[in-house]
């Protein structure tokens, strides 16, 4: 068995909440990944959530 610390990502990609979604699905298409932290810099870098591309194919962008 292994810990989330022993396969996770570290710096995993990141985008600020005020970003257009277009710009997180470039940034995803550009770094072939599924994922992006939604990260407040205002805000001491606290992760506000997760965007997934499917969260963006379902609002009709990619």
């Amino acid at each position: 068995d292994k810990s989330s610390a022993e396969v996770m990502t570290p710096n995993p990609a990141s985008i600020a909440p005020g970003a257009m979604a277009q710009e997180a699905v470039a940034v995803m298409n550009q770094r072939k990944i599924t994922c992006l932290f939604v990260v407040d810099p205002d805000n001491g870098g606290k992760a506000e959530g997760l965007l997934h591309i499917h969260d963006c194919l379902r609002a009709g962008l990619g």
